[in-house]
C-alpha cells in the first residue's frame, strides 16, 4: 500500500525550472495580498518558473528578493505566502505574526490552502503554552496530539466544566497517547478518576485490539489478582505455543476463553501445524464451551488452509455450522482446489450464500469444478456467463472456451465545451497550477475541494480534463468516483513511454507488463511514496534501489532520485526482472515476489506442478492475491489501448512449477542478463495483458 507525498525539494525545483537566487533579505509574510489579478497566459510559465523559485528558498530559508507583480498575480500565490507563514513560525514566531497567520487564514477559511498552515500554528501556539489564542481555535480538531494539547489547555487555564469527561474517553482509547496527553491524565488520577475498573476495561480494549506491548503499559493500574488473567492473555498473545502447551497439559488452569482464542487465532497463522497438534487437548479442556469449541476450530482450520496444509479439508469438515462464516466459505473451498479435491470444492460452492456465490471468482471456480467432475461440456454454459467480463477471471473463462476477450470499452462523451468551463472554475485553475509545479498533494486538495459534491456527469469531463493535463492519477481516480468504468482508452493511459521503452529493452520484459505494474503500484504518480518507505513509479525502497543499481552497474540512486521517472522505471523493471528469474521466468511467483518479497512467495510455492490460476487463489496474502489479479487485467488492456491482440492469460500463466535451489535461481538469473539484447526488442506478442475494473 502507499500514501502520497509532494515531491522532494531539489527534485520539485529541477522539475519546474531553475532560477538564479538573489542574495537579498527574506520577505517576511506579515501581510494579507490583495486578491490575484489573472495573468496572460503567455506569462504563465515564467510567473510559474519564479513561483517554484521562491518556493525553494523559503523551503531552504534563504534570502529572498520582493515579489515580481507577476508572482503577486500568479494563481497560486497564496501558497507561497503559507510557506512563509510556516517558515516563519520555526524562526520567529510573535504577536505580530499571530496576527497576520489569523487574518490570512479567516480570508481563507475553508479553503485547502488553509488546512496545513492552520495546524502548524496552532501546533505552534500549543508549543509556546499560547492558549489564549490556541483554544477559541481549536475546538473542532481531532488530531490526537492536538486533541491533547486542547485538553492541557482547558486544564491550565482552569476551563475544568466537562474537561474530565473528555479527558476520560481519551484515556480510555486502546492506543498509545500523545505525551502531550501526561499532564492531564496525572491530573485524571489525582481527582481518583482512573479507577480500577476503568483501567481493566482499558487493559482489556488493548488486548482485544491485539496489543500486548500497550496492554503490558496499561496493565500497571490494575490491582494484582485482577491483572493476572489479564497478563495471562498477554503472554498468549506474545508466546502462544509455550503459553497454549501450558494450557494443554494443564487441563485446570484457569483461562479466560477470549484470552484462550486470541492465543490460538495467532498460534494457528503462525503455525498451523502446531495450532492443529495442540487443538484436541484444548478441545478436551473441562472449561471448554461449545461456542469456544467452534471458535478453536475456525482458527485452526482457516490457519491450514493459509498454510496449504494437507490437514485443511479435515479441519474444515469439523467446524461446526455455527462458525462457518464468510471467510471460511471461501477458504475451504480454496483448500480443496488446492488439494485437488474438485467434489469437495463443488459442494462447498454450492453451499455459499448468494452473495458470494454471484462474484466473478466463486462462479468460475464453479464452472471449474463441474468440468472437472461432470465435464467440459456440461460447464461450458457456466464459463460462457463470465466470458464476456473485463476481468481476470472473466478473461480465465473466455481462455477455457478458446474466445476472444470481451473489454465491453464505450469511450465516454467528451464535451469540450464542458471541459473548458470546468478549466475556468477557481479552485480547478488552482490545482491546474499546482500540479504543474509537483504541489501533487495541494492540487488534490484544490480538486476534490471544487469537485466534491458534482454530479457523475461533471466528474467524467473532469476526468477528461485532468487526462489532458498529464494528470492520469486524478483522471482514473475521478472517472471511478463517477462509476465510469467503461472507457477503457481513458482509464489506461501510456506515458512515461521513453523511459519505459529504455528499460523494456535493457530488461527484456514486454513494455506492457512494465506499464502494469506502474499502474497497479502508483497509479502513474512519480512522487508516491508508501508507509514503508517505497518511493517512485514502481514504489522501490531505496535501500532495495540501491543494492539493485550495483548488481546492474547502474548509477545508484539517492532516496529521492527515485522521484525521477527514468531511473525509477529502469530499477523497477531490473527488480522485476531478478524476481522473474529468481522463479524460472514464472510470471505468477514473480509478480508475487515484487508485491510481497521472496520469502513469503518461497513458502507459497507447491512441491507438484499446479495450475497457475489454482496457486494464485491460494496466495495466503489477500493483497498479494488482487495485486497479481490486477496486474493481469491491466497487462490485458494495455494491449487492447494500443491496438494489439490482447495476450491470454493461460499463455501468461503455465503451470507453477515447484521452488528451485538458490544455486539454479543464481544460474538463471545470470544465464538470463548475459542473454539480454542491446536493442530493444519489438513488443511481445508473449506473457502480457489484462483490464481493470477497480471496483
Amino acid at each position: 500500500m502507499w500514501k502520497l507525498s509532494t515531491i522532494a525539494v531539489a527534485a520539485l525545483f529541477s522539475l519546474c525550472t531553475s532560477t538564479n537566487i538573489w542574495p537579498q533579505a527574506a520577505a517576511p509574510a506579515t501581510a494579507v495580498p490583495a486578491p490575484p489579478v489573472p495573468i496572460p497566459s503567455l506569462d504563465q510559465a515564467a510567473a510559474r518558473a519564479e513561483f517554484v523559485a521562491a518556493m525553494q528558498r523559503v523551503r531552504l530559508q534563504l534570502p529572498e528578493p520582493p515579489d515580481s507583480p507577476a508572482l503577486q498575480s500568479y494563481v497560486i500565490h497564496d501558497y507561497l505566502i503559507a510557506a512563509r507563514f510556516r517558515r516563519d513560525l520555526a524562526l520567529r514566531p510573535g504577536e505580530d505574526l499571530d496576527a497576520a497567520i489569523d487574518t490570512f487564514l479567516q480570508a481563507h477559511a475553508r479553503q485547502p490552502v488553509a488546512r496545513s498552515l492552520r495546524h502548524d500554528w496552532l501546533a505552534n501556539l500549543a508549543e509556546r503554552l499560547r492558549w489564549d489564542w490556541f483554544l477559541p481555535r481549536a475546538v473542532d480538531l481531532n488530531d490526537p496530539v492536538m486533541i491533547c494539547d486542547r485538553l492541557e489547555g482547558r486544564l491550565e487555564s482552569g476551563d475544568l466544566q466537562g474537561l474530565d469527561a473528555e479527558a476520560l474517553a481519551r484515556w480510555n482509547l486502546p492506543q498509545k497517547a500523545p505525551h502531550e496527553c501526561d499532564g492531564v491524565f496525572a491530573w485524571l488520577r489525582a481527582q481518583g478518576l482512573t479507577t480500577a475498573a476503568l483501567a481493566e476495561i482499558r487493559t482489556r480494549a488493548a488486548l482485544a485490539a491485539d496489543n500486548p506491548h500497550l496492554a503490558r503499559e496499561f496493565v500497571l493500574d490494575v490491582p494484582p489478582s485482577a491483572a493476572a488473567p489479564l497478563l495471562q492473555w498477554a503472554q498468549l498473545l506474545e508466546a502462544p505455543k509455550s503459553a497454549l502447551d501450558r494450557l494443554a497439559m494443564n487441563a485446570t488452569m484457569p483461562v479466560e476463553p477470549d484470552a484462550l482464542d486470541a492465543g490460538f487465532n495467532r498460534l494457528s497463522r503462525s503455525d498451523s501445524a502446531a495450532a492443529l497438534g495442540l487443538l484436541r487437548q484444548l478441545l478436551a479442556r473441562p472449561d471448554m464451551t461449545p461456542g469456544l469449541q467452534g471458535r478453536l476450530q475456525r482458527d485452526a482450520a482457516l490457519g491450514a488452509a493459509y498454510d496449504r496444509n494437507p490437514e485443511a479439508i479435515a479441519a474444515m469438515d469439523a467446524v461446526p455450522p455455527g462458525a462457518v462464516d464468510d471467510e471460511v466459505q471461501q477458504w475451504r473451498v480454496r483448500a480443496a482446489l488446492w488439494a485437488g479435491n474438485y467434489g469437495k470444492a463443488l459442494a462447498w460452492i454450492e453451499q455459499m450464500p448468494a452473495n458470494l456465490a454471484a462474484l466473478p471468482r466463486w462462479r468460475y471456480w464453479h464452472s471449474r469444478a463441474v468440468a472437472a467432475t461432470r465435464g467440459p461440456e456440461v460447464a461450458a454454459d457456466l464459463y460462457a456467463d463470465i466470458a464476456g467480463l473485463r476481468d481476470y477471471y472473466g478473461y480465465l473463462a473466455a481462455d477455457r472456451l478458446h474466445r476472444g476477450y470481451s473489454l465491453n470499452a464505450q469511450p465516454s462523451l467528451d464535451d469540450q465545451a464542458a471541459q473548458g468551463v470546468l478549466a475556468a472554475r477557481p479552485g480547478l485553475v488552482r490545482a491546474h497550477a499546482l500540479f504543474d509545479c509537483d504541489m501533487t498533494d495541494e492540487a488534490i486538495a484544490e480538486w476534490a475541494n471544487e469537485l466534491g459534491d458534482a454530479q457523475a456527469a461533471v466528474k467524467v469531463q473532469a476526468a477528461h480534463l485532468a487526462a489532458s493535463w498529464g494528470w492520469y492519477a486524478q483522471s482514473i481516480a475521478t472517472l471511478a468516483q463517477a462509476g465510469e468504468w467503461n472507457d477503457v482508452r481513458l482509464r489506461y493511459p501510456r506515458p512515461y513511454s521513453a523511459a519505459i521503452a529504455q528499460a523494456s529493452a535493457l530488461t527484456q520484459l514486454p513494455s506492457d507488463w512494465i506499464l502494469a505494474v506502474i499502474r497497479q503500484e502508483s497509479l502513474f504518480r512519480k512522487d508516491a511514496v508508501s508507509r514503508a518507505d517505497a518511493r517512485g513509479l514502481m514504489q522501490m525502497r531505496p535501500a532495495t534501489a540501491a543494492a539493485l543499481a550495483r548488481r546492474w552497474h547502474l548509477p545508484v540512486p539517492g532516496p529521492d532520485t527515485l522521484f525521477d521517472p527514468n531511473t525509477a522505471v529502469t530499477l523497477g523493471a531490473a527488480y522485476l526482472r531478478e524476481m522473474l528469474d529468481r522463479y524460472d521466468g514464472q510470471l505468477g511467483p514473480g509478480l508475487a515476489a515484487y508485491n510481497a518479497g521472496p520469502a513469503p512467495v518461497a513458502r507459497w510455492l507447491p512441491e507438484q506442478p499446479m495450475d497457475a490460476d489454482i496457486w494464485i487463489e491460494n496466495i495466503a496474502y489477500g493483497e498479494t492475491r488482487d495485486y497479481l489479479q490486477r496486474i493481469f487485467e491491466h497487462i490485458v488492456a494495455n494491449a487492447w489501448v494500443r491496438d494489439a491482440e490482447p495476450p491470454r492469460l493461460t499463455a501468461m500463466l503455465p503451470q507453477i512449477e515447484p521452488a528451485v535451489s538458490p544455486v539454479q535461481a543464481t544460474q538463471a538469473a545470470q544465464a538470463a542478463k548475459s542473454s539480454l539484447p542491446a536493442a530493444p526488442p519489438a513488443e511481445p506478442a508473449a506473457p502480457q495483458s489484462t483490464a481493470s475494473v477497480e471496483n
